[in-house]
């Protein structure tokens, strides 16, 4: 079997951080967190360059649920309870290689350094119980909140997709910026880092 398909059990725990309980998401959990999100027209503007609104078909096709083996969702709890601010999505990839994504859809948490406690924390976790090696991202070249949390964890800019997409409401073609962290990079919050 393919190490990015097999089941880990660890994986699928509650991960904590000063802030939040990461709680993992089931495939329903999932949905409703997306629907959040595409009913946010400006969210789903930076997520998928047009306000108009995806239908339940178009969001399943589109976004991919977790399935507990290689895609996991955790949706981000304040510690102090209440609802949750927003989704992170890990999958796992070929060799030893983890894609990320998160969305704070609680516009109270925009920020406040939520996206990089709630990065260091699923990284430690997947590196820790998954053998993750290599964390990749992209993120829209405007995207200067984003881009900066990827300096801040570490990450190195590895490449540019120049006009990849289509923003339907400003009328102009979108830029992604690809980044990456290497396990010989590794910062000192991810177990296995180099001294």
């Amino acid at each position: 079997m393919k190490w990015h398909r097999r089941r880990i059990a660890a994986l699928n725990n509650p991960i904590e951080t000063d802030r939040f309980t990461l709680q993992p998401a089931n495939k329903w959990r999932a949905l409703s967190l997306y629907k959040r999100m595409n009913d946010d027209p400006e969210i789903l503007l930076q997520l998928s360059h047009t306000e108009n609104k995806s239908s339940w078909w178009r969001l399943m096709r589109k976004y991919k649920l977790p399935n507990g083996r290689s895609r996991f969702m955790h949706e981000i709890i304040p510690s102090d309870g209440g609802e949750s601010i927003g989704y992170h999505e890990i999958f796992l990839i070929r060799y030893r290689s983890a894609t990320l994504g998160v969305v704070i859809l609680d516009r109270n948490w925009w920020g406040k350094g939520a996206p990089v406690e709630v990065r260091k924390a699923v990284m430690a976790h997947f590196v820790r119980h998954a053998g993750v090696e290599r964390f990749t991202g992209s993120v829209e070249a405007r995207n200067f909140a984003s881009l900066l949390n990827y300096r801040k964890l570490g990450f190195n800019h590895n490449g540019t997709q120049h006009r990849c997409n289509y923003n339907t409401k400003n009328k102009v073609p979108v830029d992604y910026l690809q980044f990456e962290l290497l396990k010989e990079d590794f910062p000192s919050y991810l177990p296995g880092a180099e001294a």
